[in-house]
């Protein structure tokens, strides 16, 4: 932390400054106590705290200074109330006095204010947190200064840790991000702030709009920087991965941010998402990657992962069902005609009221017919299809278009009535289509 700039002290503040310096490291002398430094002939100080109250509770601060600046040179120990009321009276002087000099010195008083009262009353974290507060908003236009209040309010968190005010997160990245615009801290330094801040949110308990509002106030600071993009992500999560890729809290962190900002196309993001599988398999887990990998078009891989999740215990019919139907549709794709078959009867075994089942089935009937044999053979598989698809509209009303459209196509390819004929066959008559399909369904002609 930069050593801050004091322009000008006043003579009352001498004493201040000495019993400061006192309590320093290096000195075997105790802390002077107010009797001990002013013996018993000192003014009333309670007559002096009257006075300076009344005052100070009417707002007219300018008469109640001379009492208060008496208690804070002879009494300094004698209550944190005094503080407190020297900030407030402090901050007012300043907000009524123009730039210049005078209003320097204000400041400098004010920060002394802070100073004093933590050599007596202690409570680091919340007084560094207050001080990093005020120097930020007087004087942030003073690199240095932006530069200690920063480090005031990076300590201040980590002392306090969840219990941190909301004003000292916000302050503590707005900070940062002035720093960062001067070149004065790097890209990966606002991001360990923004991951620091958001931890402690996280760890704070139960549910809070206030908490909420400041989440989403960091979160705008830091997406108009642009400071989480997706490259940035990768350049700060990449040598911890390789490093540390066994560590859970690790893996759910950098799935969690490139959630959010969008960036789960990134292969680290894939690889983090594996790992944490790996490490902690689950039927979400499972589904998530599968859907991923749809996302990129790796089948392969999103068949295998769909079937991790279907194999999961205590997953709902309802899920499974959907599951199954997905893993149907992705072994469709991959010319799995058989297993896509399957994995939509599985389906409708978990929901008999899902239409997509069907839809699917039907679909992978007709995928499948070469493997039934000769043309009237395939043809068959027109049939059976055509059964699927009417229950699809029966159950789900909503795919009747689909459907239509569906049988429309299924009745141009049954065979005509002749071959019906020379097969032996007669229109109306129940027929097995064999192979994977195996289902009982009735012979139609297209004629």
């Amino acid at each position: 932390m930069l050593q801050m700039k004091i322009r000008y002290i006043p003579r009352i503040l001498i004493l201040s400054v000495l019993i400061i310096v006192l309590q320093q490291t290096g000195f075997s002398q105790a802390v002077v106590t107010a009797e001990e430094f002013n013996g018993s002939d000192n003014l009333d100080r309670g007559k002096l705290v009257s006075t300076y109250r009344e005052y100070a509770k009417r707002k007219m601060y300018e008469l109640a200074l001379e009492s208060w600046w008496t208690l804070f040179n002879d009494f300094p120990d004698f209550s944190e109330k005094l503080y407190v009321d020297g900030v407030t009276m402090y901050r007012h002087f300043i907000e009524e006095t123009p730039e210049g000099q005078a209003r320097e010195d204000k400041i400098d008083i004010l920060m002394l204010i802070y100073d004093q009262r933590l050599a007596y009353f202690g409570g680091e974290g919340n007084i560094l947190g207050r001080k990093g507060n005020d120097l930020l908003m007087y004087r942030s236009d003073d690199k240095e200064q932006v530069q200690e209040a920063y480090g005031m309010l990076k300590k201040s968190l980590e002392i306090e840790g969840p219990r941190s005010r909301d004003v000292v997160m916000l302050n503590y990245i707005s900070a940062g991000l002035l720093l960062h615009r001067e070149s004065m801290i790097e890209n990966i330094q606002v991001m360990e702030d923004y991951f620091l801040v958001s931890g402690l949110l996280d760890q704070q308990d139960g549910s809070s709009s206030r908490r909420d509002r400041t989440r989403a106030s960091i979160d705008e600071m830091i997406l108009k920087e642009n400071i989480l993009s997706c490259v940035g992500l990768d350049l700060y999560f990449g040598t911890r991965f390789e490093r540390n890729n066994g560590d859970l809290g690790l893996l759910k962190k950098m799935i969690s941010y490139y959630t959010s900002t969008g960036c789960k196309e990134s292969d680290l993001y894939v690889a983090a998402s594996e790992k944490l599988f790996e490490i902690a398999p689950g039927s979400e887990s499972a589904h998530n990657l599968a859907m991923l990998f749809i996302g990129r078009n790796d089948l392969e891989k999103a068949a295998f992962y769909l079937q991790m999740a279907v194999m999961s215990e205590n997953v709902p019919n309802e899920t499974l069902a959907e599951w199954f139907y997905e893993l149907s549709i992705v072994s469709l794709a991959q010319g799995d005609y058989c297993e896509a078959i399957n994995f939509a009867r599985e389906a409708r075994l978990n929901r008999n009221d899902y239409g997509k089942p069907y839809i699917a089935l039907g679909d992978a009937f007709i995928a499948s017919r070469k493997q039934l044999g000769d043309d009237f053979q395939q043809r068959s598989a027109y049939w059976a299809a055509t059964d699927m698809y009417r229950v699809a509209a029966q159950v789900d009303p909503a795919l009747a278009e689909e459907s239509s459209q569906k049988l429309a196509i299924c009745a141009a390819q049954y065979p005509s009535k002749e071959d019906i004929f020379f097969q032996d066959f007669k229109v109306g008559n129940s027929f097995l289509v064999r192979g994977c399909i195996n289902e009982n369904t009735t012979i139609r002609s297209r004629d």
